[in-house]
């Protein structure tokens, strides 16, 4: 069996979407992942107009995407409420939001509590994501790659790190493994 080819949040800047009916330009996909490692939905940072959600599914093909439905199906970013967010999580480097116009002030704000772009601690050691590799379709999330000072590059998979405790809202709390530590150092 040809293994699936995984797709990383960092390759996830500037690429098209084929639509069924017409093809779109995303400076930035941002797949959200609840804690069953699922993605529910992607937030597409458009070149033109504010960001819209899109429930999938994706199929990669070649250097850009492809999905059965169709733009009038892309939904505005605040039809996710802010409840539903604190359920989830995502990985945005680039910080996106903070340029995005048009976008209500306390979604934006919930957004920000779901990113894992930022420090935590890892058996004593400050460790950062440096990226997310995800299923060919988006609908999973494969693997957490982190990295840190004086240790080598991790890839972490579901039940060895506390996804929600990376994330910014959860007030500086330690990502403790779940099995055993020997394996991620």
């Amino acid at each position: 069996m040809v293994p699936e080819l995984a797709v990383h949040q960092r390759g996830l800047v500037d690429r098209k979407i084929l639509f069924a009916d017409s093809e779109v330009e995303a400076r930035y996909i941002l797949p959200f992942v609840d804690r069953r490692w699922k993605i529910p939905f992607a937030v597409l940072d458009l070149r033109e107009g504010r960001p819209l959600v899109f429930d999938g599914p994706f199929r990669l093909d070649r250097f850009r995407f492809r999905t059965v439905s169709r733009t009038d199906e892309l939904r505005p970013i605040e039809s996710v409420s802010p409840d539903e967010l604190r359920e989830l999580a995502h990985f945005d480097p680039w910080w996106v939001f903070r340029r995005s116009t048009g976008v209500q002030r306390p979604w934006v704000e919930a957004v920000f509590a779901t990113n894992i772009a930022r420090p935590w601690r890892l058996f004593g050691r400050a460790v950062n994501v440096s990226d997310l590799a995800f299923s060919s379709r988006l609908d999973r999330l494969e693997e957490i790659w982190a990295r840190g000072p004086m240790l080598r590059s991790l890839k972490l998979r579901m039940g060895e790190v506390d996804l929600f405790a990376l994330r910014s809202g959860s007030k500086g709390e330690t990502a403790r493994p779940r099995r055993n530590p020997s394996k991620a150092l």
